[in-house]
């Protein structure tokens, strides 16, 4: 996996707002206008995984436990995160397919594998270098970016989850119940939470924040608030 700059992974970062929780919890939309708000750059670590799934299953990799076939495709990737938060693959804008059934299915087994969270890791650390940075994923403030200034964990209740991964759903294209997404909800809550390297998890020092019932605006607002220094964080 290719990176444009060499760059140390062990430098210390710390202009970072590092956002964990679970799928359908409104990470991503909540975290693209909180950077856009802070005139952060956007980091969507969700996508760099999904961009990895969809680089597999586009090389047929059904046995995601190949140790051979698996390291050699990641090290061949060309994986680029633009300023704005895109995703190119090989030069190519790939978001039209990482929301596909066929990517969802599989990110949370994938994300597991220890050389893809390795390579993740590196690439993560290396945009935030380049300067502050909104991140968000299952990892962010536990293991990525640990000495991160600003923590905060965002949840909601399942069914909520279901109910906006639903919409997004058919607002894709993509026809089905609202059952079968809450069942593949509690399936990746159960993936992420259990697996052994970096696992999902909130952490102690981490600002916990439901957004069950609240607004899109309510939810990025309190965010922006703590950052600046605006609200307790209490």
């Amino acid at each position: 996996m290719h990176e444009g700059r060499n760059t140390s992974r062990d430098a210390p970062i710390r202009d970072v707002v590092a956002i964990d929780g679970p799928s359908g919890a409104g990470k991503s939309t909540v975290a693209r206008e909180l950077a856009r708000r802070l005139g952060f750059a956007y980091l969507d670590t969700g996508a760099m995984y999904r961009a990895v799934t969809w680089h597999l299953l586009a090389f047929s990799v059904e046995d995601l436990e190949d140790e051979q076939t698996v390291p050699r495709l990641l090290r061949d990737l060309e994986l680029e995160v633009t300023p704005a938060g895109g995703i190119l693959v090989h030069g190519e804008d790939v978001s039209v397919h990482l929301r596909s059934h066929e990517v969802e299915v599989r990110v949370s087994q994938v994300s597991a594998l220890p050389s893809v969270r390795k390579q993740m890791r590196h690439l993560q650390r290396l945009v935030a270098l380049r300067g502050p940075v909104v991140a968000e994923g299952r990892d962010m403030a536990s293991v990525v970016f640990p000495l991160a200034r600003w923590k905060f964990y965002l949840d909601a209740r399942p069914e909520e989850r279901a109910r906006r991964r639903h919409s997004d759903f058919l607002l894709a294209g993509r026809v089905v119940s609202k059952k079968e997404v809450l069942e593949e909800i509690e399936v990746r809550d159960r993936l992420d939470s259990t697996r052994r390297d970096g696992p999902l998890q909130r952490i102690a020092d981490a600002t916990y924040i439901d957004t069950t019932g609240s607004s899109f605006d309510q939810v990025v607002s309190r965010l922006v608030g703590l950052v600046r220094g605006q609200e307790e964080s209490g």
